[in-house]
């Protein structure tokens, strides 16, 4: 169960669990659930949206070591981004290119082979998980106990990114499915008498 090593653009990511991905719209509100979505334990932010160039700015200003991505499917704004400090780009068309001039992380519904830094994005978790891979999914519902299930499931069958808009909640469901892998020990073990 243990997270690949992931490097987006020389920020290596290492964990013994999946790993969180804060899903931010460019919203008016969009720093302050950056900031919350760091103070809960995020490893990763992604701004979808207009104005994504300078939430990516301000955030690798603000957060230095975070891994901040970026969602779009135009390149010219995929390519402002990586100006702006984006480490990863999270594609909704074939922006490869514009990952590789940047050394940009790459993820996508379709990954070409060779790209360093790729990583398969599967949507909505599914089963089975791609295993020559790393795959970054969302959960329905991720928020209600249902779907902080699905993210417990998704964690154990393997999947590296979890993107959530609930980061303390599936950061501890990714723990917790770690611990029960054995490749973590448990945040606090309690004995019940």
């Amino acid at each position: 169960m243990k997270t690949p090593d992931l490097v987006f653009r020389g920020r290596r990511l290492s964990s013994d669990r999946a790993l969180v991905l804060a899903a931010v719209d460019a919203l008016p509100s969009a720093r302050d659930a950056t900031r919350a979505a760091v103070a809960d334990g995020a490893d990763l932010v992604s701004f979808a949206g207009p104005g994504v160039e300078t939430l990516v700015g301000w955030a690798r200003e603000t957060f230095p070591g975070l891994v901040v991505g970026a969602e779009t499917a135009d390149p010219s704004v995929a390519a402002a981004c990586c100006e702006a400090g984006a480490d990863l780009i999270v594609a909704h068309a074939d922006l490869a290119a514009v990952a590789a001039r940047f050394g940009a992380g790459y993820a996508a519904a379709s990954v070409p082979s060779g790209v360093p830094g790729a990583v398969l994005d599967v949507g909505e978790f599914r089963l089975p998980v791609p295993e020559d891979v790393p795959v970054l999914a969302g959960v329905a519902g991720d928020g209600t106990p249902g779907g902080l299930a699905r993210a417990a499931l998704a964690a154990s069958a393997g999947v590296a990114i979890l993107r959530t808009r609930h980061v303390r909640e599936v950061r501890q469901v990714a723990e917790m499915a770690a611990s029960i892998a054995g490749t973590r020990p448990p945040a606090k073990a309690v004995r019940w008498e």
